[in-house]
């Protein structure tokens, strides 16, 4: 089974945010808005309250009909009060969370899922703004979550190596905008060469650049360093000790289990959720806007 414990590694880093939250000796108000019932959504939302409050930061979580959501971002993005904006989705299931997701002022957005941060990311582009190369880019919070955890257990190299997953083969079972595309560019850029799956079948990412590949499941399997799954549906195949090497790591960040039961005697590195870390990610850019664009130099 695993080598280190997922929730170990999330402690590490929420230890170290907490010392670089106090040497902030600043206020940092962050406004989180839900705008469903959804069990799964409701309680990562008093979790993630709940995190930021024992870490010193105001987080003041707030149910909104989905209806006025946008009014409420709009009128959050205009609060200089307000550092950070965290939205829980899926909302309406469509692109209108993707209208709300990129209505959310770059210089707010925790979850660095709006266009702003996202095309940085596809553009390889490290820094927060063109005018200091002092400040460093947000990546999704997720995305962000997955390297650190492989990081932590000696998958994934240092960032200082240049390419730390370089010669890996990893293959990613989800391709939303959210999370499973951003992490196949992350991980290309990092060296990788990534099988990217969702239902509409296979791409392949290297360097950040996807093209068509006709590589089957049972291939991009079998072939690969690293397996990350992230589909929230049951009707998911999931994946079998079978069709795998037995030094592949494994890791799922759906709330849907994506490997069989057989997966807890399974040999290898196999981490089963991500949550806690994804979290410590949030608090992290968090941090980061705040330093970036609302902290006053003295």
């Amino acid at each position: 089974m695993t080598t280190r414990n997922y929730l170990e590694v999330s402690k590490e880093f929420t230890r170290e945010l907490k010392l670089a939250i106090e040497a902030l000796n600043a206020t940092i108000n962050v406004v989180g808005l839900i705008a469903t019932n959804d069990k799964p959504s409701l309680a990562y939302a008093r979790a993630t309250k709940k995190k930021f409050n024992q870490l010193g930061i105001n987080y003041d979580l707030r149910t909104i009909p989905r209806l006025e959501l946008e009014e409420e971002i709009t009128r959050l993005n205009a609060d200089s009060s307000v550092h950070g904006v965290f939205i829980y989705f899926p909302i309406f299931f469509n692109h209108q969370d993707d209208y709300l997701r990129n209505l959310v002022d770059f210089r707010k957005d925790i979850e660095a899922g709006s266009q702003y941060w996202t095309q940085k990311l596809y553009q390889n582009d490290r820094f927060a703004t063109n005018l200091d190369s002092t400040k460093k880019a947000l990546l999704p919070c997720t995305a962000l979550a997955i390297i650190k955890i492989l990081t932590a257990h000696g998958i994934y190299g240092k960032p200082e190596m240049g390419k730390p997953v370089a010669g890996k083969v990893i293959t990613i079972f989800n391709r939303s905008e959210v999370i499973g595309r951003p992490l196949a560019v992350m991980m290309s850029n990092d060296g990788a060469k990534v099988y990217s799956f969702d239902e509409n079948g296979p791409l392949v990412f290297e360097n950040a650049k996807p093209r068509e590949t006709g590589i089957s499941r049972t291939e991009a399997l079998i072939g690969s360093d690293i397996v990350i799954t992230g589909v929230p549906s049951d009707k998911f195949e999931k994946i079998r000790p079978a069709e795998i090497t037995a030094d592949t790591v494994c890791l799922n960040f759906s709330s849907v289990p994506n490997f069989s039961e057989e997966f807890e005697n399974y040999p290898g590195t196999f981490i089963p959720r991500v949550g806690p870390m994804t979290v410590a990610m949030c608090i992290r850019n968090t941090v980061r806007l705040f330093q970036n664009f609302h902290q006053v130099t003295k």
